[in-house]
This record gives structure tokens, sequence and C-alpha cells, in this order.
């Protein structure tokens, strides 16, 4: 957990664009806990938003339908690209306003869970209030 004042830091830099706000609460989150990448994902495995190096966040963003599926050929002899990552990886399906998002942590156990709870509480509310200010 950040000391209060980080928090607090972070609390007046919010952001009315979904998109700052998504990546600085994914920064937040991925610098908090266990994660090395963390992505927001379409369906489709577009990237929308991400935190860590921008090459990871792309290539969880498009793997991310894959991982969140479950499945995928596997490969008996040498493990494939996908199942290494899906090692390391999980993915949480979000479902706000009938609008489907992957968020995707890669990263180390313990602790890659409680970051991912977090940052899918967080897309949660920032895509909710968004929806909101639609209207």
């Amino acid at each position: 957990m950040p000391p209060e004042s980080e928090r607090q830091e972070r609390r007046l830099a919010r952001s009315l664009d979904p998109l700052v706000a998504l990546s600085r609460l994914l920064d937040a989150t991925r610098r908090d806990g266990p994660l090395a990448a963390l992505a927001v994902a379409d369906d489709t495995g577009c990237l929308v938003a991400g935190a860590g190096r921008s090459a990871d966040c792309e290539e969880l963003a498009a793997l991310a339908p894959l991982l969140d599926a479950g499945t995928w050929p596997a490969n008996d002899t040498t493990p494939t690209r996908l199942e290494v990552l899906a090692r390391s990886t999980e993915v949480r399906r979000l479902s706000v306003d009938g609008i489907t998002v992957l968020i995707c942590g890669q990263g180390s156990e313990p602790g890659r869970g409680a970051g991912l709870s977090r940052a899918a509480a967080g897309c949660e509310r920032i895509l909710r209030e968004t929806g909101r200010r639609r209207c």
C-alpha cells in the first residue's frame, strides 16, 4: 500500500478524461503490486489503456481474449509463447453498461490477483462514471 501522501496526491491528479484516468489507475496499481504490466483491452484484443512497457501492454491486450477463454492448442514437447505467458498472467472480464473489457495483469504471485482486483474495481468505477456523464 502506498504512503498516505502518495494516495492523496493521486486523488488530486484525477482526470475526467477516461483514458487518462484509466492509465493513471493502471500505473498506480502496477507500482503498488507485483505487476510488470497491466492492460485494458476490448473483447477483440485492442489495447485501450496500459501500464508498463508498451510492447508488453500490446501483447497482453492482443492475447487477453485467448487467455480469458483458456483454450489454445497445447504443445507437449515445447511450450508455446502463449502457454508461458499464461503462467504469469491473469485476466478479468468486466462488463459495464453492456460493454465488455478485459483487464489483464502480468506478474508474479502472490499479489497479482489482489492487484488485478483493485484495477478491475477502479476500471469499473471510471467506466460507469463516464457512462453517466454521457447521458
